[in-house]
């Protein structure tokens, strides 16, 4: 077929930090619909893996695009809205020309067969404040002549996100440096950094964080979980968000695909340990509604394979919803069979999905629910959360 996006594909196989060609994505028509087929001599070889455990499982037969032409594995893999400002386009394939492996996940992009080279160097903690200083120099969006990467000290491309982030490096270790946003009812940075504690005193797997001042502006920094140091370099985890494991997008008409409940399904068929793994997110969804986490959604990470199997991916952005006095919120996504609204009867009345009876999941929910509330002000004000921003944070979670 005549082709308007050819590309290969490579992987980084479990525990490498090198990449091999995994199969061919091309892409044409109008509208455009995607073909993605596994190499012959990958799927000859013994290490190979999965791009996708749900929709992309290793076969030889060519796979159709499922949303806008595109598979969600190679779409979690190109960058979303802050990566198209920085590199100042705005067509999602393009993408797959200047895919670099500084992405979240294990998959790069590349017109031929040669594999792209591993990023060796980072920034390091010290320079955010170079970083910050070009950002803070930066033109607004429709005033900017060029991409955004090129104003950044030595070239250095921030990492994919809807606000500025940076991949930094510090002792062996990656992190994401996620500069804080203007206009926000309180100072997220450090509502988000308690909130990640507050879920880790409830036993939920969550990513370190940590806080940096910079320029004296607070910057939230959260450890990747999608790299390891392996001596010669950073072993690559594939990933894929919520919307893959859905296999649905974020559109307006798609939002009525975004279902927990729908989720926990697809967690069962593609973890290696669905029971823990159900657990675990029930508990996240026990969290969310205690906390207001109303704008979870399916975009983020949501499995991550560091060896050969599928597990359910840290938690790494839980935070309240801005709600004013008295007021409740529905969550975006479905969490039971009555809908969006995060009561205690829809929750439960869900459990069974999660593989779990009646009495199990109260006891999670209650527990959670009583360690956020007894709890959450003394998290908030030992990550440095001020006394007003707490008394806003209490209209979402102390209610």
């Amino acid at each position: 077929m005549t082709s308007d996006y050819d590309r290969f594909v490579f992987v980084a196989l479990p525990g490498r930090s090198e990449y091999v060609v995994a199969g061919r994505f091309r892409m044409s028509g109008d509208p455009p619909m995607g073909e993605f087929i596994y190499g012959h001599s990958y799927l000859s070889r013994a290490d190979a893996v999965e791009l996708d455990p749900v929709h992309l499982t290793l076969s030889g037969r060519v796979r159709k695009g499922r949303v806008d032409g595109l598979f969600g594995a190679i779409r979690d893999a190109m960058a979303s809205s802050w990566g198209r400002l920085v590199e100042g386009r705005q067509d999602g394939t393009e993408y797959l020309v200047r895919s670099t492996t500084d992405y979240g996940g294990a998959l790069a992009f590349a017109r031929g067969l040669e594999a792209p080279a591993p990023k060796r160097r980072y920034n390091a903690v010290g320079d955010l404040v170079r970083i910050k200083a070009a950002l803070d120099a930066a033109a607004p969006p429709d005033q900017r002549d060029a991409p955004l990467w090129e104003t950044l000290p030595q070239g250095r491309r921030p990492v994919e996100a809807s606000a500025p982030r940076v991949i930094v490096e510090d002792d062996r270790t990656l992190w994401i440096a996620k500069f804080p946003q203007d206009g926000m009812t309180w100072n997220q940075t450090r509502v988000r950094h308690a909130t990640l504690q507050l879920a880790r005193n409830c036993g939920l797997d969550v990513v370190p964080s940590r806080i940096e001042i910079v320029r004296g502006e607070d910057v939230l920094l959260v450890r990747r979980y999608d790299r390891a140091w392996v001596g010669d370099g950073y072993a690559c985890s594939r990933l894929i968000s919520g919307f893959t494991l859905l296999g649905t997008g974020d559109t307006p008409t798609a939002e009525h695909d975004w279902s927990y409940l729908t989720l926990a399904d697809q967690v069962r068929r593609a973890s290696s340990h669905p029971r823990e793994d159900l657990r675990e997110l029930f508990g996240r969804l026990c969290f969310n509604a205690a906390i207001s986490y109303l704008t979870d959604d399916p975009r983020h990470p949501i499995m991550v394979a560091k060896g050969t199997g599928w597990r359910l991916a840290p938690a790494s952005s839980p935070a309240p919803t801005p709600l004013a006095e008295g007021k409740r919120g529905d969550f975006t996504m479905i969490c039971g069979p009555a809908g969006r609204s995060p009561n205690r009867e829809n929750i439960l009345a869900g459990a069974g999905r999660f593989l779990l009876d009646r009495a199990a999941a109260e006891a999670i929910l209650d527990r959670i629910s009583g360690i956020v509330q007894s709890s959450w002000y003394d998290a908030m004000r030992s990550s440095g959360v001020s006394v007003n921003d707490c008394d806003l944070v209490g209209r979402s979670i102390g209610r």
